[in-house]
């Protein structure tokens, strides 16, 4: 196989580019023909959509992000709700509360357990870790032994 000249190369090359820019076209066309039946999908089944997951789209440069209006976040958690202090009494008053009723004090996992007991709302996946690290900070309470606590004073 005879070794091919440098202009020759270069033809090839140029035709490769050509050819590879004319199927990223048909790739672009048929993307925003996909994005097309997605959206008549869309709409005609009630926004539910079906079949693959769609991928995330990288920035293009020089394109801003969309902004997500902060109206629809408060609105959002106002819906949703608070857990704990929004719509009951505060953390540190309901450990208040549970140590209250025990002068010798409690454990810390005797206490989460109280305080949920009692009414306290959580979402947290490890409560425990919140209320020994709110007995540890507050200076309403006081460590009596390793983690035994008691209110102060």
């Amino acid at each position: 196989m005879p070794a091919k000249s440098i202009r020759e190369l270069r033809t090839e090359l140029e035709a490769k580019e050509k050819q590879l820019a004319g199927l990223r076209s048909k790739r672009d066309s048929l993307t925003r023909q996909l994005a097309a039946l997605d959206r008549q999908i869309g709409s005609l089944s009630g926004g539910a959509r079906r079949g693959r997951p769609k991928k995330a789209r990288k920035g293009k440069p020089g394109r801003k992000p969309a902004k997500v209006k902060k109206t629809a976040k408060r609105a959002k958690a106002v819906k949703r709700g608070k857990p704990g202090g929004q719509r009951g009494k505060s953390l540190v008053a309901s450990i208040r509360g549970v140590l209250a009723k025990a002068p010798n004090g409690l454990r810390v996992r005797e206490i989460a357990k109280a305080v949920k007991a009692a009414g306290y709302v959580t979402r947290s996946k490890d409560f425990y870790a919140i209320v020994a690290k709110t007995v540890l900070q507050e200076d309403a309470f006081q460590r009596v032994s390793r983690g035994v606590y008691k209110l102060a004073g």
